[in-house]
């Protein structure tokens, strides 16, 4: 998958971090990014410890637990499945303000404590070939789900 995006020149780190920012200004956030990239041994948990900014309310810190594609049988078709984990943490105390998960790419109900958000049909792919032939609609694919799973997330703070 990553050679396939990597053909379409997309990188699903900057997309994410992009529509996080776009999603959570659109329900009244003003962002302020940290200058630099999540350490790498961070990627998939939550920070540790969060850069010391000036004039900062809180840390809104997310990281994806996956990213990619999936088919629940091998009968049905690849469609994009995103796992995002989110913390809202108080710059004044480290006080965990908002704690959830986003999962993006659920076709049913599952006993998952998370938010749900239903894949797009429209994107989906007939078989993994299909996914590595087009890269751009691959690319374009997974943006679509950021994009709506960056949207949920921004509508818990609504």
């Amino acid at each position: 998958m990553e050679n396939t995006l990597a053909a379409a020149h997309y990188d699903f780190r900057a997309a994410l971090s992009n529509a996080v920012a776009q999603a959570v200004s659109k329900v009244g956030f003003t962002i302020t990014r940290p200058v630099g990239t999540r350490p790498e041994k961070e990627h998939g948990r939550f920070l540790t410890k969060y850069p010391p900014v000036k004039k900062v309310d809180a840390y809104l810190d997310v990281y994806a637990t996956y990213v990619g594609f999936e088919a629940p049988q091998s009968s049905t078709a690849y469609r994009a499945r995103l796992e995002l984990s989110a913390r809202l943490v108080s710059a004044k105390d480290n006080q965990i303000l908002f704690q959830d998960r986003i999962v993006y790419g659920c076709s049913e109900n599952t006993d998952e404590e998370a938010v749900l958000v239903r894949a797009d049909d429209a994107l989906s792919f007939r078989n993994r070939a299909a996914l590595q032939v087009d890269p751009v609609r691959t690319a374009r694919a997974l943006q679509s789900a950021i994009d709506a799973a960056a949207w949920e997330l921004a509508k818990q703070f609504m």
